[in-house]
C-alpha cells in the first residue's frame, strides 16, 4: 500500500508538472535575443556609458570655445555722520546706491595644441566607450544564446528521463502481474519496483534542473518573474561547419571586439603623450569683458557746513552717475621651470605606451590560444557527436531486443537493466554532444567578432 500510494502521488505530481509546462509563452531563440539586447541590465548600463561619451565629445568640452559670464552687483549704503572730525565735512544722513551689469570673456587661444589633442582624445574615449558596450553585448549574446539552449537541453533530458521513467513503470507493472501468477520470484519484483523509484528521484530531480535552468534565462533576459516559463521553439540541432583556421585568424584580427578596444586604449595612451608636451608651448589667453555703472546719492537729508558756522541744506534732487569701461588684456604664460614635471610627464606617456603595447601583444598571444583550442575543441566534439549517435541507434536497437528477450525469458532484469541504462545514457550523450557543438560554435564566433554581426544586424 506504501508504493502504491507513492505511484499514485508521484503520477499525480507528473500531471500537475506537464500542467504547469503547458502554461507556457512561446520563445525562439531570436526573441530571446531580440529581449535580452533591449532589457539586459549589463547592456543598458553601457549604452548609457557610450551616451555619456557621445555628450563629452564635443569642441567645447575640449576647450575650443571661449568662456563669457555674466555679472550683476547692487550696492547700497546710508551714511549717519553725526559727529564728524572737520566742520566742513558733510553731515547727517547721505544714501547711495549703485547698479553694475559687466560681461567677461575668457578665450585660450593657443594652449600648444591642447585643444585639438583634446577633442581627439575625447573621440576616442567615446569609441573605446563603444568598444567596452561591443564586449558586454557579445558576452551577454553568447551567454543568452547558450542559456537558451542549455534550458532546451535539460527539456530534453527532462523527455529522456521520462522516457526511462515510463519503461521502469511498464517493466514493473509487467513483473507485478508475474508475480500475482507466480511465474516470477520477490526479487525481481523488489528490483523492480527499487529501479521504478529510482527513475522516479531522477526525474523529480531533472525537473528542479530544468526548472533552474530557465530561471537562469529569464535572469540575462532581465525578465522580473524569474519562474516564469517557456515553450521553447528552437531545438538542439546539429549543423555542421567547416571551418579554415587561417581564415578564423584573420577574422580575430580584425573582428575581435577585445582586441579592437585594446587598440583604441593604445591611441589614447598616445594623445597623452601629446597633451604632456603640449606643456612645453606658451599659453595665449584674451580677457575680455564690459562693465556699466549707474550710482545715485540722495543728499536730501545732509547737511553742507559753512565757514560762518551756518550749514545748508542738500539738494533735493539725487545725483545720478553713469560710467562704462570696456577692456581687454591678452596674457602669454611660458612655464619656464617647474622641477622637471613636463618632462617627468612626457616620460611616463613613453613607458605606458610600452605597456600598452605588451598588453596588446599578451592579448593577441592569449586569443590566439583561445581561439585554436576552441577550433580543436569543435573538430573533436563533431567526432564525439558522430560516436554518440552511432552510441544512440545501438544502444536504442538493443534496448528493443533486450524487451523481447526479457519477456520470453531469455535474459534477468539485471542484464535488462543494465541496457535500460545504457540507452539513456547514450541519449544523454548524444543531447550533450549537441549542445556541446553550439557551445563551440558560439565560443568561436564570439572570438572572431560574428557573433554581433550575426544577431544585431
Amino acid at each position: 500500500m506504501f508504493y502504491k500510494r507513492l505511484v499514485y502521488s508521484f503520477l499525480a505530481l507528473t500531471i500537475s508538472t506537464n500542467l504547469l509546462f503547458a502554461q507556457s509563452e512561446t520563445l525562439s531563440l531570436s526573441d530571446a535575443i531580440r529581449i535580452g539586447l533591449e532589457r539586459n541590465y549589463d547592456i543598458i548600463i553601457e549604452r548609457s556609458n557610450v551616451q555619456v561619451a557621445e555628450n563629452n565629445n564635443a569642441w567645447g568640452e575640449a576647450g575650443r570655445y571661449p568662456t563669457v559670464t555674466l555679472n550683476l552687483n547692487q550696492n547700497n549704503s546710508l551714511t549717519d555722520n553725526v559727529k564728524t572730525a572737520s566742520p566742513f565735512q558733510l553731515q547727517d544722513q547721505t544714501i547711495s546706491s549703485s547698479l553694475n551689469p559687466g560681461v567677461n570673456l575668457n578665450w585660450t587661444l593657443f594652449n600648444g595644441f591642447k585643444i585639438n589633442i583634446s577633442k581627439s582624445r575625447l573621440q576616442e574615449l567615446q569609441s573605446e566607450s563603444q568598444g567596452n558596450a561591443d564586449i558586454v553585448i557579445a558576452n551577454t549574446l553568447q551567454s543568452i544564446i547558450l542559456g537558451y539552449y542549455k534550458a532546451v537541453l535539460e527539456k530534453r533530458r527532462l523527455v529522456e528521463f521520462e522516457r526511462q521513467l515510463k519503461l521502469s513503470g511498464d517493466k514493473y507493472s509487467y513483473t507485478k502481474v508475474k508475480s500475482e501468477l507466480g511465474s516470477a520470484v520477490s526479487t525481481d519484483l523488489f528490483l523492480e519496483e527499487g529501479n521504478y523509484l529510482t527513475d522516479s528521484t531522477n526525474y523529480i530531480n531533472q525537473q528542479l534542473v530544468y526548472r533552474n535552468a530557465m530561471r537562469d534565462l529569464n535572469v540575462m533576459l532581465a525578465e522580473t518573474d524569474v519562474d516564469k516559463k517557456y515553450n521553447f521553439t528552437d531545438d538542439l540541432l546539429y549543423e555542421e561547419e567547416n571551418y579554415k583556421l587561417e581564415d578564423l585568424l584573420t577574422k580575430l584580427n580584425s573582428k575581435n571586439v577585445d582586441l579592437k578596444k585594446q587598440y583604441i586604449s593604445q591611441q589614447l595612451i598616445i594623445y597623452n603623450r601629446g597633451l604632456a608636451r603640449a606643456d612645453r608651448y606658451p599659453t595665449v589667453t584674451l580677457n575680455s569683458g564690459y562693465s556699466h555703472n549707474r550710482s545715485r546719492v540722495d543728499l536730501s537729508n545732509a547737511t553742507f557746513p559753512g565757514q560762518d558756522g551756518t550749514s545748508s541744506p542738500g539738494p533735493t534732487e539725487a545725483l545720478n552717475a553713469i560710467t562704462d569701461n570696456y577692456f581687454a588684456n591678452f596674457t602669454i604664460a611660458f612655464t619656464l621651470f617647474n622641477g622637471g614635471k613636463i618632462n617627468r610627464a612626457i616620460q611616463n606617456t613613453v613607458i605606458q605606451e610600452d605597456i600598452a603595447n605588451i598588453t596588446t601583444q599578451r592579448l593577441k598571444t592569449s586569443l590566439y590560444r583561445d581561439l585554436t583550442q576552441a577550433y580543436d575543441q569543435y573538430q573533436i566534439r563533431k567526432q564525439l557527436y558522430g560516436i554518440t549517435v552511432r552510441k544512440q541507434d545501438v544502444a536504442d536497437t538493443n534496448l528493443s531486443i533486450s524487451e523481447e528477450k526479457f519477456k520470453n525469458g531469455s535474459i534477468n532484469s539485471f542484464d535488462h537493466r543494465t541496457v535500460q541504462n545504457n540507452s539513456l545514457s547514450a541519449a544523454l550523450e548524444e543531447l550533450q554532444a549537441v549542445y556541446n557543438l553550439i557551445d563551440s560554435k558560439v565560443s568561436l564566433m564570439r572570438l572572431t567578432g560574428g557573433i554581433i554581426e550575426t544577431y544585431t544586424e
